[in-house]
């Protein structure tokens, strides 16, 4: 049970909803709080270098730095490595391999040569920082907060991914207007993509990887994109959606009765 631990002590906060929903307010006062002291509004973050690194980068490298010490203190066990290898439907192979093409086409549409060197150093140690913050937040703290007390695999996934969901509901007050609300609905139904990304190979690095190198390249195709890549971005969230929603169904389907850490094991 406690193969990830380096020592025999037990956690000093016992993994549970109660935990989970701390973890991710103190992520959420940090990362936001930080955000918008600057006031510049969300869809300008990144219209420079130092718009990044005042908006992102500086609240990002917090919020880094609260979680893992969360992650470190608490002493959770199965926190960067799954107890058992849950099986990934074709559903859900399908949807990896599409989420690696949709970024792909993301970075195939961006105009490299328009954006400043700092800029994109900013843009790519973002990208770094929020794969690293918000799957250790959510797909780390939060799945396994969610999977304690033997709670079933489904909910587990489905909760989880509605909470990184709402996470971004701070965006609609900084300035994403009525785009913000597909936002949310989006990054709930991409979370159900991040946590097959961590579900296909037991590990939270894959996901963090996967999420850092998506999210670098939507920073750098909303700076400098070809034109076509404006016509594309309806569809590109409207398949990102679908994904996500046969991603869903899948796990209704075929996780039931599905216990990743069943209770007497805690």
């Amino acid at each position: 049970m406690n193969a990830e631990r380096t020592d025999s002590r037990p956690p000093l906060l016992r993994p549970s909803v109660l935990a989970a929903l701390v973890a991710w307010a103190i992520y959420e006062v940090a990362f936001y709080g930080m955000a918008a002291l600057p006031g510049i509004p969300y869809t300008q973050w990144f219209a420079s270098a130092s718009n990044g690194v005042r908006t992102a980068l500086i609240p990002l490298a917090v919020g880094s730095v609260f979680m893992l010490a969360f992650a470190l203190l608490s002493r959770w066990d199965y926190l960067w490595r799954d107890p058992i290898r849950l099986s990934t439907t074709i559903t859900m192979k399908i949807a990896l391999v599409a989420f690696v093409v949709l970024t792909a086409i993301r970075f195939v549409s961006t105009k490299w040569s328009e954006i400043p060197l700092a800029l994109l150093a900013t843009i790519l140690a973002a990208g770094v920082l929020v794969g690293f913050a918000e799957e250790l937040t959510f797909r780390g703290i939060f799945l396994r907060g969610m999977r304690a007390g033997g709670r079933s695999e489904i909910a587990a996934a489905i909760w989880t991914a509605a909470a990184f969901g709402i996470f971004h509901l701070p965006n609609l007050f900084l300035g994403t207007g009525a785009a913000g609300a597909l936002q949310l609905v989006l990054a709930a139904f991409s979370g159900l993509l991040l946590y097959v990304w961590r579900r296909q190979w037991g590990a939270i690095w894959p996901a963090m990887v996967a999420h850092g190198v998506w999210d670098i390249s939507t920073f750098t195709s909303g700076q400098a994109s070809y034109q076509w890549a404006q016509l594309w971005a309806l569809p590109s969230a409207g398949i990102t959606l679908l994904l996500g929603i046969a991603v869903l169904v899948s796990i209704v389907r075929n996780d039931r009765g599905i216990v990743a850490i069943p209770a007497e094991t805690e």
